[in-house]
């Protein structure tokens, strides 16, 4: 059977006082398949023109990410996760 399920991936930072929440993909499928699209994503998210170094860590439960980002000039860190889909009131489905 295959899985219809709605993930998000997700990216929160902040720059200067503000905080800011950005989807970076969606994904259809199951939780495993949000997961390798989040650990991709960490690989590649906001990369500064000259980065310098970029560090991953999985927080527990394995749906998170910190990735601290060196650029020429800039040291970035964001939170990077995956949340499913349980309310779409386009479509009336409701967990």
């Amino acid at each position: 059977m295959e899985s219809t399920e709605k993930w998000i991936v997700f990216a929160q930072y902040k720059s200067g006082d503000s905080c800011f929440t950005e989807v970076v993909s969606r994904v259809t499928g199951t939780r495993e398949d949000a997961r390798e699209q989040l650990l991709a994503a960490t690989r590649a998210y906001r990369e500064p023109m000259r980065e310098k170094w970029r560090e991953v860590y999985r927080m527990p439960g394995g749906d998170s990410y910190l990735v601290i980002v060196k650029g020429a000039v800039t040291l970035s860190e964001i939170t990077m996760g995956i949340a499913e889909l349980v309310h779409d009131s386009k479509d009336g489905k409701t967990e």
